[in-house]
């Protein structure tokens, strides 16, 4: 009499391949899904970086109006009909950098067709003999407005223009209206000439603050020439003396 046939089972070591290979329905979802935000990606990427929907058709150029903004519209060559993706920003930032009366330049894509160019003029604190702007950091312009007829007028070069400047722009609000003139050779040289026709022998740019607090006691006695290049030792000359 012959044994009974058994089926094997997972117990016995075999392993149902067919039951592997069965693609459920949340699979075949999951890869659709897949599939599907593979392509939309790829096609949002060819139409950001190849096709002509979002390509430059105008430049804006935002911080100056009127013959500045034609200057850097024309200076920047933009060219037009790129892809914004593919565009060069920071080639175009590069061309503008060099003209003088630019303290920053900032160039941006704006979606969909426009190159955004946002710039910040140089602001003058004073003015040169030849009627240049000079800003804080020393930097002569030709400028893009009228200046004030109120700026002290700076005479230097080099190192000295740039102290003298760093002078200016440290002096508070109270002393800096004072200053009609002011000139330096060297960076420790720095002299004031004051509206009322006095001097004063500054030198550096440091212990500004120092500076500020002996000159305002200073000028409340009248003299020619008051010297606070030494703040410890200040120094008057030529001092009118009260009887």
């Amino acid at each position: 009499m012959s044994e009974p046939e058994v089926s094997p089972t997972a117990n016995d070591g075999v392993v149902d391949l067919d039951a592997r290979r069965v693609v459920t329905p949340k699979k075949r979802r999951r890869t659709l899904i897949t599939i599907f935000i593979v392509i939309v990606a790829l096609a949002a990427g060819w139409v950001v970086w190849f096709s002509s929907l979002l390509t430059s058709e105008s430049v804006s150029v935002i911080g100056v109006e009127g013959a500045p903004a034609e200057q850097i519209a024309q200076a920047a060559q933009v060219p037009l009909g790129v892809p914004l993706a593919q565009l060069d920003t920071q080639g175009i930032a590069d061309q503008l950098v060099s003209i003088p009366w630019l303290a920053s330049v900032d160039v941006r894509r704006g979606w969909p067709h426009d190159v955004v160019i946002a710039v910040v003029p140089r602001t003058a604190i004073a003015v040169t003999g030849s009627g240049l702007g000079v800003d804080a950091k020393g930097v002569e312009f030709a400028p893009t407005t009228k200046l004030s007829a109120k700026l002290p007028t700076v005479t230097g070069d080099g190192i000295g223009l740039v102290s003298a400047m760093g002078v200016l722009n440290s002096l508070p609000d109270d002393l800096r209206p004072k200053v009609a003139k002011l000139s330096a050779t060297t960076r420790d040289n720095v002299e004031l000439t004051l509206h009322s026709g006095a001097i004063v022998k500054w030198g550096s740019v440091e212990q500004a603050e120092l500076k500020s607090q002996v000159t305002r006691a200073l000028l409340k006695r009248k003299a020619k020439i008051y010297d606070v290049s030494a703040p410890e030792l200040p120094t008057t000359f030529k001092e009118k003396v009260k009887r």
